[in-house]
């Protein structure tokens, strides 16, 4: 189990973006490390923009908002990494590209809205085949005994893409899989528009669900973290107060300490 991790254990975290894991996970990553457990952030969609042509309005919208130029994941990948060595684990960056930047092969962008981000993703879509591939050479090269995967609350499409993809390809490996509560939308209210919950992920999610775990975290080392993510930080809370959202959420029910839940699954597979 999650809570009884030992020094033998291998851990690696699926972050489909380059905040995910320390969002979700963070805590779980510092009580892991501390513990002398090998832990691995594993970010997929993390490649600098490359496409031909003019960009989206949700390019456009999002490079504006967060204000770091033309290359703004050259900045975000160095937040990474500075959030997950302030909590002592490694990463890897996939090097695939956003759902934003991602075009069909006649050079459309797949996702140009922040609707179609939040829909079903494509059959279209280029990254489904790479992902396999990239999650196959991850799991030959960590070995880990754990994977940790989101649940997907939210709908984000790349989220959906990175679980998904796990579950059909890699969920039987001989690991013991657990999903994260994707934050900030398992809190209900990010994004504004396409609120999502936990309750409801789990109606929808494909994973067989085995129960769930509970484990005491570090609200403090958790939150210095997270806000190593600079340019993120406007835009995971939206004109709210980050520090006291996330207490609220991570509250644990008898008022006392802070908690991080994750969900034990089997693939499901047939």
């Amino acid at each position: 189990m999650l809570d009884k991790v030992t020094k033998d254990d291998r851990v690696l975290i699926l972050s489909p973006h380059l905040d995910d894991a320390v969002l979700s996970a963070g805590g779980f990553m510092d009580r892991a490390v501390k513990s002398g457990i090998y832990v691995v952030a594993a970010t997929i969609f993390t490649a600098d923009m490359d496409v031909e042509g003019e960009p989206s309005p949700l390019v456009r919208e999002l490079h504006e908002w967060w204000g770091l130029g033309d290359n703004p994941y050259e900045v975000r990948r160095k937040e990474d990494i500075a959030s997950i060595a302030y909590l002592g684990a490694e990463y890897i960056h996939g090097g695939m590209s956003d759902s934003i930047y991602r075009r069909d092969s006649n050079g459309m962008p797949l996702y140009a809205t922040r609707e179609a981000v939040f829909s079903p993703p494509s059959d279209r879509d280029p990254a489904w085949n790479p992902l396999k591939d990239l999650l196959s050479q991850w799991l030959d090269a960590v070995r880990p005994t754990i994977v940790l995967s989101p649940m997907a609350v939210g709908r984000h499409l790349d989220h959906v893409v990175t679980t998904e993809t796990f579950r059909t390809c890699c969920g039987r490996r001989d690991v013991d899989i657990y999903l994260y509560e994707d934050i900030p939308y398992s809190a209900g209210f990010f994004p504004p528009n396409y609120p999502d919950n936990v309750p409801a992920a789990i109606k929808r999610t494909n994973w067989k669900i085995k129960g769930h775990v509970d484990l005491d975290v570090d609200f403090d080392r958790k939150f210095g973290a997270i806000m190593k993510y600079g340019s993120q930080i406007a835009e995971i809370f939206p004109g709210r107060d980050a520090e006291k959202e996330l207490r609220e959420y991570m509250r644990a029910v008898s008022g006392r300490g802070f908690k991080e839940r994750f969900w034990h699954v089997d693939a499901g597979l047939d």
